[in-house]
C-alpha cells in the first residue's frame, strides 16, 4: 500500500492504484488531493509529478467552489446545510429547525460535479425562499427606523453585487446575502436605502451613510473581504 503524504496548502495527498490506469491521474478531493497510480511501481513518479503540478493545484483548488458535503456544512443567516449518503435513488431536501438536510445516493461520488451542481441548485431554491421571507421586513424595518422611504424590494440572484437602488428608489437585494452575517445584511440595505437619497458615492452619500451606520467604515472594510464565489 502506497503511504499517504500531507501537504501544508494541498491538505492530504492520497495514493490509489488501479490497474486499468495508463499513466498517473491527479484529483482535487474535499480534503487534499487523489494520485491514481497504474502500480504501486510508480509511487515515486507520482509523488514527482505531484510536486511538479503543485502550483497548478494550489490554483485550481484556489479557483475551486467550495464543496457543499458532510465536512464542508453551508452556514446561512436562516439554515445549515446537513448532507448525508443514503438509499435514496435521487436528491432529496427536507428543511426542519434550522437544517437543510440534504440526502444523496450512497453509491455516487457527492464530489462529482453533477452532484455538486445538483445540491447547490437545491440550496439555491432554499436560499431565495429564505431570502423572500428574511430580507423585505428587514428592510422596512431599517428604511422606518431611519426615515428613508423606497420604491420596492426585489429578491434577486446576482452574484456580483449584494444589492443596487434603481433610479425610482427600487431596492435589489440578492439572495446571496443570506450567507452573510446579520450585521452585514444591515449594512448593505442601509447602503442601498441611502441611495435613495444620494444616487452616487459623493461625500454627501458617504456622510448620510455614516450618520445612519457609524461604524460604516469598519463594516465597509468588513464586507470587502467577503465575496460570493468565495461564500458559495
Amino acid at each position: 500500500m502506497c503511504p499517504s503524504l500531507h501537504d501544508p496548502e494541498l491538505g492530504q495527498i492520497s495514493f490509489t492504484v488501479n490497474p486499468r490506469s495508463r499513466r498517473i491521474f491527479l484529483r482535487l478531493v474535499a480534503d487534499g488531493v487523489r494520485v491514481t497510480l497504474p502500480s504501486e511501481k510508480f509511487y515515486e513518479e507520482g509523488v514527482r509529478f505531484l510536486k511538479q503540478t503543485r502550483e497548478t493545484l494550489l490554483q485550481k483548488k484556489e479557483k475551486h467552489q467550495q464543496w457543499i458535503d458532510a465536512d464542508h456544512p453551508l452556514k446561512t443567516l436562516t439554515f445549515t446545510t446537513q448532507v448525508v449518503a443514503t438509499n435514496r435513488s435521487q436528491l432529496f431536501f427536507r428543511l426542519a429547525n434550522g437544517v437543510l438536510t440534504i440526502e444523496y445516493p450512497a453509491q455516487k461520488d457527492v464530489h462529482a460535479p453533477a452532484i455538486q451542481a445538483a445540491i447547490r441548485k437545491g440550496v439555491v431554491y432554499f436560499l431565495r425562499q429564505a431570502a423572500k421571507k428574511e430580507l423585505p421586513p428587514m428592510i422596512i424595518r431599517l428604511a422606518a427606523e431611519h426615515g428613508f422611504k423606497f420604491n420596492g424590494v426585489k429578491i434577486q440572484s446576482s452574484q456580483t453585487r449584494w444589492g443596487s437602488c434603481s433610479r425610482i428608489n427600487s431596492i435589489n437585494l440578492s439572495l446571496y446575502l443570506l450567507l452573510l452575517p446579520k450585521h452585514l445584511v444591515e449594512y448593505v440595505i442601509l447602503h442601498e436605502l441611502c441611495h435613495t437619497v444620494e444616487h452616487n458615492h459623493s461625500e454627501r452619500f458617504w456622510a448620510l451613510l455614516q450618520r445612519v451606520a457609524p461604524d460604516s467604515d469598519r463594516l465597509r472594510k468588513e464586507l470587502s473581504g467577503h465575496h460570493i464565489r468565495h461564500l458559495f
